[in-house]
């Protein structure tokens, strides 16, 4: 065990790390962006979302639609795969943005993406909830749209309920806290020879950095994304950010994490965890999807427990604003009515039965599950979802301006992601340190961006990000901005 004091000194670790993840590459050769004018080229991340996105396209080409030419791609590879298409004006018409990073007013002056062509009826069967000023729709027109609830949280305690059943642990009572969690481990790895307790994404900056900040918010950050909801303040070195690197990084120091961690991306992890020989893997609840997919004589072997809590003072919640869009439209397509068409396919309810079925990201009827051919796993993890994730206030809602802000500020290096591969590999050793100086940088960032679009006559201020009518626990509606 490590203790806080030799941590915030000198967080070394003893497995080397590279930089983010950025690798291109995908699962099969990628067809030209732009296809022959027969076609509608689409590439996106999910493997969970495929048979839904299949019975879309069947009914949009049975209706004289263009054919759809798909490339699935990696989750950790897509961006660097789009950033090289877009160089060599190859785009495919339709994709996810997942991997590209900037904030989507950003990507959107950067020419990535077009608006969608949404009639009446299609807007209706979405409601307002899906396509919301500063966060879907800019300057009056829709980009996207969201498909899925936002009350979920992506570190879910997955775990191999063979091996746990093996190592005389019961899979009815799964870890809760962290020292619970380490204890576990601890067994796994001396019951059962051969074996290590738990293995991490650590290669997929993004995703590890998604993880961490939603078992802060379950250790009692009260924010979102390092942002405290009461004050608005980037807040990345308060101490359940810095308990939560503290764990984490105690994992390999105890050497009861799977020593290639730091080079998995979330496919490799979840294939490797699938292999029998690790107990536990941290993810959200695509989980059991991707794992049909891509290790399908380990599915009925996954069970799940909820998010990680750091002692029992605490209990297992999430907050999450409103949920951005999957799916858009490439700026370079020359075929945005047609890709409009099959999109307002997606926002049906057939759509929203398709992704339960899948074993995605929660549909935004979360009631849908319950009807749904997913496994028992997912469905109570859902069911969790339901009851403790909650609404977040939102600075987009508050005042779409804020758009204009995240347009303007610049990336601040090294990010959260960055800093947790560091810590690992030791080239952070003074975590509390890099995490303040993230912090402050961010706040200047946005202090510096609000100032220019002021400037240029946009009505935003720092107080658009504060919301100190706040409180645990509850949506934050409507009515409260």
């Amino acid at each position: 065990m490590i203790n806080r004091r030799g941590f915030l000194a000198g967080a070394a670790g003893t497995v080397g790390l590279a930089g983010l993840a950025g690798a291109t590459g995908c699962q099969r050769t990628p067809v030209s962006g732009g296809g022959d004018q027969g076609s509608l080229t689409w590439w996106d991340h999910s493997p969970n979302l495929q048979e839904a996105n299949k019975a879309v396209w069947a009914e949009y080409e049975k209706a004289g639609g263009l054919k759809v030419e798909y490339q699935y791609h990696q989750t950790a590879k897509l961006g660097q795969a789009l950033q090289l298409a877009k160089q060599s004006n190859q785009l495919p018409d339709v994709h996810t943005n997942v991997g590209l990073e900037l904030p989507l007013p950003q990507l959107i002056k950067d020419g990535w993406f077009q608006p969608l062509e949404l009639d009446e009826a299609t807007k209706a069967k979405l409601g307002k909830d899906s396509l919301i000023d500063g966060i879907h729709v800019f300057d009056g027109k829709p980009y996207s749209f969201a498909i899925q609830n936002p009350r979920q949280y992506h570190a879910a305690n997955w775990f191999n309920h063979e091996l746990i059943v093996k190592a005389g642990l019961d899979p009815a009572a799964p870890p809760q806290t962290f020292d619970d969690f380490r204890e576990a481990c601890r067994t796994i790895a001396k019951a059962v020879p051969d074996t290590y307790g738990v293995i991490l994404n650590l290669g997929m900056g993004e995703r590890i950095a998604t993880q961490v900040n939603h078992l802060a918010v379950g250790a009692g950050f009260e924010g979102i994304n390092g942002v405290e909801f009461a004050t608005g303040e980037f807040a990345f070195n308060s101490e359940p950010y810095l308990q939560v690197m503290e764990f984490l990084l105690s994992l390999q120091t105890d050497k009861l994490l799977f020593p290639g961690s730091s080079q998995q991306d979330d496919q490799t992890a979840r294939v490797r965890w699938a292999t029998g020989t690790i107990g536990y893997f941290f993810d959200g609840p695509w989980c059991p999807g991707s794992t049909r997919k891509d290790a399908a004589p380990f599915f009925d072997k996954l069970d799940v427990g909820p998010m990680l809590v750091p002692d029992s003072s605490k209990e297992v919640v999430n907050y999450q604003g409103p949920m951005g869009g999957t799916f858009f439209i490439s700026g370079q397509s020359d075929k945005a009515a047609e890709a409009s068409k099959v999109l307002s396919l997606v926002a049906g309810d057939p759509y929203q039965v398709a992704i339960a079925d899948g074993m995605a990201q929660p549909p935004r009827d979360m009631e849908l599950v319950k009807q749904s051919a997913a496994n028992e796993p997912y469905k109570r993890l859902v069911e969790w979802y339901a009851d403790t994730c909650y609404l977040a206030p939102s600075a987009a809602l508050k005042n779409p301006a804020t758009a204009k802000v995240a347009e303007e500020a610049k990336p601040v290096k090294p990010n959260l992601a960055a800093i947790i591969q560091g810590m690992f590999s030791g080239d952070v050793p003074d975590v509390k340190k890099a995490l303040t100086t993230m912090s402050d940088q961010l706040a200047k960032e946005r202090d510096a961006a609000i100032k220019k679009v002021s400037a240029a006559g946009t009505k935003v201020s720092a107080d658009d990000y504060a919301f100190p009518q706040w409180k645990p626990r509850q949506d934050f509606t409507t009515d409260l901005y």
